[in-house]
């Protein structure tokens, strides 16, 4: 998501602008400062993420910028000309965001199951049938977003 329209790749909190340029200053850090930029861009993946869907769903982002594996694909060969530690750093951030999502309340993900273990937590456990009709709504709503992003990566 976010190389597709940004020019910069931010990594270990070091700004590059990839504007005809293949070459990326390495810095060597220690295990400490490495983790702490690593957590740090967890953190900035992480909100980018939940800014953007949120942008969605109010209106206010291009639903365009989302893609499927085709995408991916095409996006990743981009990005493999500039180098191994780019394509790790990519995978990286499509591996944060995929994490992120799976923790949303959708029934049939993980976010979805924490969701009806919290409802049976708070009262007593649903019946089969009302979480048959969860499932049922998380498995649309999946099987919406993969159409939808095939679409788009099609579109392109």
């Amino acid at each position: 998501m976010l190389l597709v329209k940004t020019t910069e790749l931010i990594y270990a909190n070091l700004h590059f602008k990839l504007k005809g340029c293949n070459k990326v200053n390495h810095v060597k850090l220690g295990p400490a400062q490495a983790l702490y930029h690593a957590g740090y861009e967890v953190y900035f993946v992480s909100v980018s993420s939940i800014k953007y869907i949120g942008g969605m769903i109010l209106g206010k982002a291009d639903t365009s910028q989302l893609g499927g594996p085709i995408r991916i694909a095409k996006i990743s060969g981009q990005v493999a000309t500039f180098g191994v530690l780019a394509f790790i750093s990519m995978m990286a951030y499509i591996a944060i965001s995929l994490r992120l999502i799976n923790l949303f309340p959708i029934p049939m993900l993980d976010g979805g199951h924490l969701m009806l273990y919290a409802f049976e937590k708070i009262g007593r456990p649903l019946s089969q049938k009302t979480q048959e009709f969860f499932f049922r709504i998380g498995l649309f709503l999946l099987l919406s977003l993969m159409f939808f992003t095939t679409f788009n990566d099609l579109k392109d």
